[in-house]
């Protein structure tokens, strides 16, 4: 541990004792939680950022479309210039709306997306505006205790179990890892693309699970590219294109962690000269200006830039596409895969929640 952060450990204290008093008021009923007739199931973590969320509460989404179930999904918006609340369109940019909602919005044209850091006011209007929604997935909120979710789903990442962490902010705890008893279940993200059952099992035992709580473990596995210059269509060639012609790639990231992307990278394309920027970092004219000069400065005609999803979202502002549309500039997607039967096992977890959750009918609707 880094010594500035000892110094910090008094700080984290106080915190902690705010955070302590704050929980026990709402679990006391001082502080109001408000519960909704409809379900609404929450992602969230006990750090700040670095375990996927975004790429699970896709998977999410991908479920309620699968059974064709109306949802929405709501979030902060962090990073964005505006305040207050957003219903996102498609035209809406990553500044307006925050990176995550316009990544949601422009994977899935059909489903709800808002925007709105006061999570009950943004539940009420989801469900008052858009009545034929039927559940929604609330991205971020696992300390937003003013709304009392349905379904609590934590995200604690594989690499950080048995690192020693503290509050903020010393550490990049928001609260105690004894919270994590208020979550229904548990994912255990960015694991091993390899992870035998024994692993599993071994884990399962060492992971302190509280009463009646699931577990389930993933990792992150990257799809296609993507151009940035056009708004995500696919690009004309594969990954495999590139890689057989020996292309000299720059990465370019703004992301929380960004060592599995270039390790990913590096594993693909060799060695790669990596511009980095802090995290959910607001691209400007310089920035892209930089990138488009460290790109022209790799020798050779045979290369290209990559960037992540996230940052590709950032990325597409008309007045920064004037100065990198030129070059050759592509996002990877990346989205969560689940080891062995465990994806069938969570599928059907998020149904059986769902199903009491009628009206007359169910808000599962019929198969044609």
């Amino acid at each position: 541990m880094k010594t500035w952060r000892y110094i910090l450990l008094p700080f984290s204290l106080f915190y902690g004792i705010v955070v302590m008093f704050r929980n026990l008021f709402y679990d006391l009923g001082i502080f109001k939680s408000k519960k909704f007739d409809k379900p609404v199931i929450l992602v969230g973590n006990l750090t700040v950022g670095g375990t996927g969320k975004t790429p699970h509460v896709e998977s999410l989404v991908r479920i309620l479309e699968s059974e064709r179930i109306a949802g929405a999904t709501l979030s902060r918006g962090y990073g964005r210039k505006t305040s207050g609340m957003i219903d996102a369109k498609r035209g809406h940019t990553a500044l307006e709306i925050g990176d995550e909602p316009k990544q949601i919005r422009q994977k899935f044209p059909n489903i709800v997306v808002v925007a709105d850091g006061n999570r009950r006011r943004g539940i009420d209007y989801i469900f008052r505006e858009h009545p034929n929604v039927k559940a929604i997935v609330m991205d971020d909120g696992f300390q937003h205790r003013s709304v009392k979710p349905s379904l609590s789903i934590l995200l604690q990442d594989y690499n950080e179990l048995e690192e020693r962490n503290f509050l903020l902010p010393a550490g990049t705890l928001r609260e105690p890892r004894s919270a994590a008893r208020r979550a229904d279940a548990l994912i255990i993200s960015k694991t091993p693309g390899f992870f035998s059952p024994m692993e599993k099992r071994l884990l399962k035992e060492r992971i302190r699970l509280y009463a009646s709580q699931q577990v389930f473990f993933t990792y992150m596995r990257y799809g296609g590219m993507f151009s940035v210059v056009d708004d995500g269509k696919p690009s004309l060639f594969d990954k495999e294109y590139y890689i057989e012609r020996n292309y000299k790639v720059l990465c370019v990231t703004g992301i929380a962690n960004s060592g599995p992307f270039c390790e990913y990278l590096t594993g693909k394309f060799g060695p790669v000269e990596h511009l980095e920027f802090p995290d959910h970092h607001r691209y400007r004219a310089a920035d892209v200006k930089k990138m488009v000069e460290a790109y022209e400065k790799m020798p050779g005609d045979n290369k290209l830039v990559l960037t992540t999803e996230k940052d590709a979202m950032r990325l597409m502002q008309p007045e920064l596409k004037e100065v990198y549309q030129h070059i050759p500039l592509f996002f990877i997607s990346i989205e969560v895969g689940f080891h062995h039967d465990d994806y069938a096992q969570f599928k059907s977890f998020i149904l059986d929640h769902l199903k009491p959750y009628t009206t007359g009918r169910s808000i599962f609707a019929a198969k044609v």
